[in-house]
């Protein structure tokens, strides 16, 4: 029996020792062993890093750049003022500095149009908007920058002195204007055509626009060369 006995134990110590036998019979183990394995030899996955621009729902959330759009405002008097087209525009985000007063050389220097520098295409709708609500007499179209540029803007600051004589010099313009500050080397003549013979304009930049509504008070309808002069406050 004790024959028997050893003959059995050596088998079964042979049989669990033989590799092949091992790694035939409990094949899922080696699997487990596997996947264990490469799970554990992996890193930590991380988060990507978001785009540059951030991520698509901010990207859809951000409304899209918009650039500078211009128009042309129209419908005014010869004696329309900055302040005039402000009060009209208010709450469209535009400023002073973004209105350019364009005027005709014919007949008394209307203004031909003001032409309007809005900073994105929400604050030219919103003009729209207040001028059909403020001044359903004007009216306010789509300009082009190349028409914006060549404008000069007087800003409130020049004076256009109508009704000059045929001989009056700037010795003349600086005696009418005596009292005011002004630039003496800013004087300009112009002849504008209007209807009839044509008419001898002079233009004069003042240091500021105070100083020059003060000479349109002051100085409007007196007398030069015994010729009654009209002042007009270019914008």
């Amino acid at each position: 029996m004790s024959i028997i006995r050893n003959a059995i134990r050596s088998s079964f110590s042979l049989r669990a020792s033989d590799p092949v036998i091992s790694r035939n019979s409990l094949p899922f183990l080696q699997e487990s062993r596997k996947c264990l394995s490469t799970v554990g030899e992996q890193p930590p996955s991380s988060p990507s890093p978001p785009p540059p621009g951030g991520s698509p729902a901010e990207e859809v959330k951000k409304p899209a750049s918009e650039g500078k759009l211009y128009g042309k405002f129209s419908g005014f008097s010869k004696h329309t003022l900055r302040s005039d087209v402000m009060n009209i525009l208010e709450g469209c985000n535009v400023t002073s500095h973004d209105l350019k007063f364009s005027y005709m050389r014919g007949g008394n220097l209307n203004p031909a149009g003001v032409y309007v520098q809005f900073p994105s295409r929400s604050s030219y709708d919103s003009a729209m908007r207040a001028i059909a609500k403020k001044g359903r007499l004007y009216r306010l179209e789509r300009a082009t920058q190349s028409q914006w540029d060549p404008i000069v803007p007087y800003e409130g600051k020049v004076v256009a002195l109508h009704g000059l004589p045929p001989n009056a010099i700037i010795e003349d313009i600086d005696r009418f204007l005596s009292g005011c500050l002004y630039h003496p080397g800013s004087i300009q003549f112009l002849t504008i055509q209007g209807l009839g013979s044509p008419k001898r304009v002079a233009l004069v930049r003042f240091t500021s626009q105070t100083q020059a509504m003060n000479a349109y008070i002051t100085k409007n309808r007196n007398f030069l060369l015994n010729q009654r002069i009209t002042l007009q406050v270019l914008q």
